[in-house]
């Protein structure tokens, strides 16, 4: 970006501010302005809540010569600003030109113009590639899916991200974000055309783990205020914008400040004589809604296209792993896949596909699409020769051509008569019989007329598994249900969050959540103890946590910069630690505006067994929770 206007003034602590506006386009020497400014974050109730947006308001003197005009524009993320004070980037983002006039009787006015970093645009961008607004398909590791919510801001600033929970065969040291993957397809809605929006996305993700999102000193922040209470200096680890770990791979912030009077030695510290002690209740009862989003195919490579690469140069197939490219090749559309065989009872492996994890009970549907030819003009008939498996490490069955579960090593197979075309098959399993993961194989065809060897060859232009299962589509989803069984609990009932993903033992549900192999779904989760339970109960349980009694609450003026990122402890008040939920500083005259709420973290008994925890199905009744 080009820099086009810049302002600098001092504050009566004699601490420098510099605001620097820039533009893509601009070309030419910047230009000294004059001004001055506000930082604010958006007003929340809850510590809780996920997004932090912020933004920045810049007060400019204008003239006849200087009207600023240039900021009109039809694209909003034009013009980007950055604050600087004292040498430490306090903010980042774009300049609204709302606000912008011009005094028809006046020679010199001041105009006040807001800025935002860009977290508010996310309710209206769709979870698409910011580059080309394609869709994502297939597995995306939850990482992957905030680094691609946020470049929809187009601020390239790096991020720092803390989680404490980790799933049960996690490698230790690891960050749970980039090892925990999703089915980025989860984020179509129902009529199969419409994106849910990066805040929905982000909202989502963050609610699972008990995270917020918020802009500090010029780098996103994922930071969690549940773990902050019991420590405010934690390590993060960082990656820039793409995604990409920096290095060092983490850093450890220190989010700690006192705050307190002046007559005790404390700055910054209470000015404007406004400050006040509340009380904000707790809650009694809360709910999370999982909604499952119900498998419609369980490959997104159904039609089995390929690559090809330059070296080797041989082609590879998503969600497939080749097993010999002897009796392969490629159709030129790189569509499909051409299986060939010269000889009656060959039985060559040559293609297996990714596994699906399933459950005991489910129902699965096998379709393909196949066309065959022999060589030379002989008429004759062949056997298209498959696969599928199920398997849990112990036992193994194979579906026979009925839909069957045998014990036997068998294929399914088709014979074909030359100059049929091509042909499409459905088999329908009955229920499988124990929990396992199922998967496809396909072999070498075969010819099988006049006693003679020929070359046959088969295209097969389609192959997939999905969910035969009409009892599954009757349930929308989870409902967990947590309530206090003390006998001093707030009647108050949480709104109920509804998140899109969840664990789950089978790959049925778009929702699943899967381990860094991107196959193994995810079932028990702990923070490095014994303690292993399904990821929303914690998530459940944290919150009831964080409101379990009633919570103080600090509103006033503070002479003072203070950043909105901070665990407060304030002088007078023991053993409660407060964390914004709002913020302004105006950087002239060096004031703080602010509104603390107390975290809580420790409360709901030993392992929370303060708190009645109630997992059931959703038939798509949702309702409130009441307190029992």
């Amino acid at each position: 970006m080009a820099l086009k206007y810049w302002f600098e003034f001092t504050d009566v602590k004699e601490i420098v501010h510099r605001c620097e506006i820039y533009n893509d386009s601009f070309v030419g020497d910047s230009t000294q302005i004059y001004g001055n400014l506000t930082t604010n974050k958006a007003t929340v109730k809850d510590t809780l809540e996920t997004i932090r947006g912020g933004g920045l308001t810049i007060n400019l003197e204008a003239n006849l010569d200087l009207k600023f005009d240039d900021f009109y524009s039809e694209n909003e993320r034009t013009f980007s600003v950055k604050y600087i004070r004292d040498g430490v980037s306090e903010f980042l983002g774009w300049l609204s030109p709302e606000g912008l006039y011009e005094s028809f009787v006046e020679d010199k006015w001041i105009i006040s113009l807001d800025c935002t970093d860009g977290l508010g645009f996310l309710k209206n961008l769709s979870y698409v590639e910011n580059d080309t607004g394609l869709p994502f398909i297939g597995k995306q590791s939850i990482l992957e899916v905030i680094v691609n919510c946020l470049k929809r801001t187009n601020l390239t600033q790096n991020i720092y991200t803390y989680v404490d929970v980790i799933y049960e065969g996690q490698t230790s040291g690891t960050n749970t974000l980039a090892e925990t993957f999703i089915n980025a397809n989860r984020y179509i809605k129902d009529d199969n055309n419409t994106f849910m929006n990066c805040d929905e996305v982000l909202r989502s993700l963050f609610d699972l783990f008990g995270l917020c999102i918020t802009q500090y000193k010029g780098e996103w922040l994922i930071y969690k205020p549940n773990s902050l209470k019991d420590n405010s200096s934690l390590t993060y680890y960082g990656y820039d914008s793409d995604g990409v770990a920096l290095s060092p791979t983490t850093k450890t912030i220190d989010l700690s400040f006192t705050l307190g009077s002046q007559i005790n030695n404390f700055y910054p510290h209470h000015v404007n004589a406004n400050q006040q002690l509340s009380i904000d209740s707790g809650i009694g009862a809360y709910r999370i809604n999982y909604k499952y989003g119900l498998v419609k195919s369980f490959f997104n490579n159904i039609y089995l296209q390929s690559t090809p690469r330059i070296f080797p140069l041989k082609n590879i197939v998503d969600e497939w792993t080749i097993a010999s490219y002897t009796y392969l090749d490629f159709p030129v559309s790189n569509e499909g896949l051409i299986l060939s065989g010269e000889t009656r009872g060959q039985q060559d492996l040559i293609i297996t596909s990714d596994v699906v994890s399933l459950i005991e009970g489910n129902r699965i549907s096998y379709r393909g699409a196949i066309e065959h030819t022999f060589s030379g003009t002989n008429f004759g008939t062949a056997l298209f020769r498959c696969k599928v498996i199920l398997t849990d490490g112990t036992s193994t069955r194979y579906m026979n051509k009925n839909g069957q579960w045998d014990t036997s090593n068998i294929f399914i197979l088709f014979s074909e008569v030359k100059y049929l075309g091509s042909f499409n098959y459905e088999i329908i399993s009955d229920t499988l019989p124990f929990d396992g993961d199922a998967y496809i194989e396909l072999y070498t065809p075969n010819p099988t007329s006049f006693g003679t060897d020929y070359d046959v060859t088969y295209l097969v232009s389609q192959n997939n598994l999905t969910i035969a299962d009409n009892e599954l589509e009757d349930i929308k989803g989870e409902n967990h249900t947590f309530q206090f069984n003390t006998t001093d609990f707030s009647t108050k009932i949480e709104d109920v969050k509804e998140v899109f993903n969840g664990d789950s033992i089978s790959d049925v549900y778009i929702g699943t959540i899967y381990q860094s192999d991107e196959v193994t779904p995810t079932e028990l989760w702990n923070r490095g103890n014994v303690r292993k339970i399904a990821l929303l109960q914690y998530s459940g349980e944290e919150r009831m946590a964080m409101y379990s009694k009633p919570l103080r609450v600090f509103s006033g003026d503070i002479f003072g910069f203070v950043d909105y990122l901070s665990v407060f402890e304030i002088d007078g008040i023991t053993d409660v630690k407060f964390m914004p939920i709002e913020y302004s500083y105006d950087a002239l005259t060096n004031t703080t505006k602010i509104k603390l709420k107390q975290i809580l973290n420790d409360a709901g008994g030993l392992d929370y067994n303060d708190v009645d925890y109630t997992p059931t199905f959703d038939y798509g009744n949702v309702v409130e929770p009441t307190i029992k």
